[in-house]
């Protein structure tokens, strides 16, 4: 059985990493965008959990940004958000999701790494989405 070593860990984190200029074309394509947000929130729903909690906030995190209403994100911090999403919608897995349970940990590593480096900002966000 496939685990996260930190092998792994670094190759997901490459492979996201090449995800970034499709982030940014998705970013200026607001109809792909929603496409793009509402299968990952489908893909979540399958999965449940912290997942299903963690992308909902993207989401939300998002949907708000783009909009306009909100604006404490840098665009480079929303082209992570946005690779992060294809990393996890991606059948190119360093552990391939069709794994029963254990395909789901890089994406959820993913995950997990891009909450983790914008943790101030959500924080920013959710008394924001609370004041709102």
């Amino acid at each position: 059985m496939k685990t996260m070593t930190p092998a792994r860990l670094l190759k997901a984190l490459k492979m996201f990493r090449g995800f970034t200029a499709a982030a940014a074309e998705y970013l200026r394509d607001k109809e792909r965008l929603r496409h793009l947000l509402a299968a990952a929130v489908l893909i979540a729903q399958g999965r449940g959990g912290k997942l299903l909690k963690d992308i909902q906030l993207l989401v939300r995190l998002l949907k708000a940004s783009v909009s306009g209403a909100y604006t404490g994100l840098s665009a480079r911090k929303l082209v992570a958000i946005v690779a992060a999403i294809l990393y996890l919608i991606s059948p190119l897995d360093v552990i391939p999701d069709v794994i029963p349970v254990i395909g789901y940990v890089d994406d959820a590593a993913v995950i997990a790494w891009v909450l983790k480096s914008i943790a101030e900002e959500l924080k920013d966000f959710r008394m924001w989405e609370e004041g709102a």
